[in-house]
């Protein structure tokens, strides 16, 4: 069944629901979402609550982490208060947030939130990167990456490059999946989902108010 792939959802689960129904998603799909769950868009406890939710009614989903849920957890570690989730939420989301790896691996695929930084001896042990690293297309070592494409978001890009990018990712061996769901600049305000397989992208526009 289908592998999708879904990123920067910023606190807009109206939106993140309206993109799961769009694409139809079952029980029998598989997901990987790619972090940054909270901040910027309206509610980002229930973006987290929606995923619980669907985890236990047996959907397969693959969470990553974000650099929005690394500085929550530094934030609830530091004893300060975070706007973006409730406070009689912290603790349970903050343990949720730390057991969340950094990328994931599928056929084809390596999936990250922003990216890779081909200039560390093994990408794979520089986490910061993963969370926070932008323009790093030019330094990618295609013999470490193989024939897998990379996947990644934390960039927001205007939706037409996005689709753009999901056209030319077999070529190029990366995407960016991060439409701006939660942005209001020229072209961006969407959610997008990849399908793995099919090689196709779906969007919708930001519906969270």
């Amino acid at each position: 069944m289908p592998r999708y792939a879904i990123s920067d959802i910023h606190g807009c689960p109206k939106t993140f629901r309206k993109l799961l129904n769009e694409i139809n998603f079952n029980q029998e799909d598989e997901l990987f979402l790619l972090g940054d769950y909270i901040d910027k868009g309206p509610d980002g406890m229930g973006v987290i609550q929606m995923i619980w939710a669907l985890e236990s009614q047996g959907h397969n989903i693959t969470c990553l982490r974000g650099n929005h849920e690394r500085m929550f957890t530094n934030e609830v570690i530091r004893g300060e208060h975070s706007g973006v989730v409730p406070r009689r939420n912290h603790e349970e989301a903050c343990r949720w947030m730390l057991g969340l790896d950094y990328y994931a691996e599928t056929p084809g695929y390596f999936l990250v939130h922003a990216g890779l930084n081909f200039r560390h001896p093994d990408p794979l042990e520089d986490t910061y990167s993963m969370l926070w690293i932008r323009y790093w297309y030019d330094e990618i070592d295609r013999d470490w990456l193989g024939d897998r494409i990379i996947v990644h978001g934390h960039t927001p890009e205007p939706m037409h490059s996005v689709k753009f990018g999901i056209e030319k990712m077999r070529e190029r061996q990366r995407v960016c999946i991060d439409s701006g769901c939660a942005h209001s600049h020229k072209g961006m305000g969407y959610m997008t989902a990849l399908n793995l397989d099919a090689g196709e992208g779906t969007f919708v526009r930001f519906c969270d108010l």
